[in-house]
């Protein structure tokens, strides 16, 4: 395993935690806790990220892939972010494991 290798997984887990502060302004929940943030590639110091959305034709598309590149960008050692936006669909089994059990229990 090389150190290249080590450090750009390093950047993923980081680009992960920044994304986790991008909240869905009409559901008040974390991008990521919803399974919206498909993937997170990092390779030279750039971040390729797939974002899916709740509803094919979302209002807010522009908004949320602007505030996952901000995110993304704010990571050190991400010099360049693509967000991609992927055609597939949302349901509420992509939220996190934790986020279902909190929504089932109350």
């Amino acid at each position: 395993m090389s150190n290249g290798y080590l450090q750009e997984t390093a950047l993923e887990i980081a680009v992960w935690e920044a994304l986790q502060r991008v909240i869905d302004p009409e559901l008040g929940v974390s991008l990521v806790d919803l399974g919206l943030i498909r993937s997170v590639t990092v390779a030279d110091g750039r971040a390729l990220i797939e974002l899916a959305l709740t509803t094919p034709l979302c209002p807010l598309a522009g908004v949320l892939e602007h505030e996952v590149r901000t995110a993304a960008l704010s990571t050190p050692g991400i010099r360049a972010a693509e967000v991609i936006l992927v055609d597939a669909p949302w349901t509420p089994q992509a939220l996190a494991p934790w986020r279902r059990w909190l929504d089932e229990t109350t």
